[in-house]
């Protein structure tokens, strides 16, 4: 289990963007997820907290803000895109650069997306891009590469992070416009989908061989919901599983049409992808193996990991304990052992797991399912308690229920 560290800050020249490993040949990134920052001032300032306690328990390289930084239902126009800066003030301080995806709460009547895409890139350390020009395709749809520690003139990248944006919420009003909220679609653009096929293409003739990889998008694809049908262990995906998974593209009405089902074919077919991180269902935070054929997909999975983050702002609904999860990267297995685990506001570690070739095999000690401002629920019988839960799954299991 990884060790609480105390605070060390990643130090950069000013100006320099270029993410490396460290010495050591490691690289880990922190992620957090449904910050949902404007709706309560005091929410706000737990959610800072929450970031800082994380930070200060881990040695992070790079933070990813995986959507949903800001709740534009709640904001006026005259100073939404403000509440960036509130975002970004932990990672400021410790002078850690970051990279962020936009959620469908980013972009509201009152929220445009694209002055907080302006306002993010006032500061240094934003590596935030917009890649992809076009009315329906957003903005954070972008890469980074990271580089194998040792000589800048080393020019092939180690591993490279892919950026969706699986947009969503609704368009923002012009100046005088009180007509209706007109809704965004929520899944990622076919125009992204291109420019990700198109880019891995050029990046394979450049390097001459298939770069490992991660990629982040807010809003999870349908793959997420289809294996969450036939059975979420809490021993082989350990996590909380409390929520039905809205993949890009759910509607409570009207069903769902497959938007998403031009990116899972393209993420499919990358060879290297390591996993995929979402967020969006607070209630959720597990990982699973997507290696064999699921419910109502024409795909069939290859391997490729699909995970939730942890919900980490105190806006939004849902009261488990608030965290972040890790990320560890090692230049030496890249794409065949990736360890990841959520660290909690009070310092504790849950779900720690390697994603590698015998995950959604392997057995991991149950998930303690803490409420917000709590250690743990019911310390004296949560294991009896677990204990049971597990013996009822394996009882469905074989039973078929």
């Amino acid at each position: 289990m990884p060790a609480r560290r105390s605070i060390t800050k990643y130090q950069r020249q000013a100006g320099e963007q270029t993410l490396r490993f460290n010495e050591n040949g490691t690289f880990q990134i922190s992620v957090f997820s449904d910050l949902h920052f404007a709706e309560d001032h005091e929410k706000d300032k737990k959610s800072q907290q929450v970031m800082d306690k994380i930070l200060s328990s881990e040695d992070v390289q790079l933070v990813v803000l995986n959507g949903d930084l800001i709740s534009g239902e709640a904001t006026h126009s005259s100073n939404s895109s403000a509440y960036l800066d509130r975002v970004v003030a932990p990672l400021v301080d410790r002078n850690l650069p970051w990279a962020s995806t936009y959620g469908n709460h980013d972009s509201e009547v009152n929220l445009d997306p694209e002055e907080t895409f302006r306002r993010e890139k006032n500061y240094t350390n934003s590596l935030t891009q917009k890649m992809v020009s076009g009315p329906t395709s957003g903005i954070t749809n972008y890469y980074l590469p990271i580089f194998r520690h040792g000589p800048s003139n080393n020019t092939d990248p180690a591993f490279i992070l892919w950026f969706f944006d699986s947009q969503g919420g609704h368009y923002p009003r012009a100046a005088g416009d009180n007509g209706t909220a007109v809704p965004r679609q929520d899944w990622v653009d076919d125009s992204v989908v291109k420019w990700f096929t198109n880019t891995k293409s050029r990046l394979l003739s450049t390097y001459g061989k298939p770069i490992p990889s991660l990629a982040f998008v807010h809003i999870p694809v349908y793959a997420m919901r289809a294996f969450q049908v036939t059975g979420v262990s809490p021993t082989s995906e350990p996590g909380i599983n409390n929520e039905r998974v809205q993949q890009q593209g759910y509607a409570s009405k009207g069903g769902y049409e497959a938007q998403d089902y031009p990116l899972i074919k393209a993420l499919l077919n990358t060879t290297g992808l390591v996993a995929t991180f979402s967020g969006h269902d607070h209630d959720n935070d597990w990982c699973f193996k997507w290696d064999s054929k699921l419910p109502e997909l024409n795909f069939t999975g290859n391997g490729i990991n699909m995970c939730y983050g942890r919900h980490s702002g105190y806006g939004g609904y849902g009261d488990w304990a608030r965290g972040g999860r890790q990320i560890m990267l090692d230049q030496e297995s890249l794409a065949s052992d990736m360890q990841s685990w959520v660290r909690l506001e009070d310092g504790s570690v849950s779900g720690n797991v390697h994603l590698n070739a015998t995950y959604g095999q392997d057995r991991y000690q149950l998930v303690e399912r803490s409420r917000s401002g709590q250690a743990e629920v019911a310390p004296h019988y949560s294991s009896l308690v677990y204990l049971w839960v597990f013996m009822f799954y394996m009882f469905m299991q074989t039973f078929g229920f």
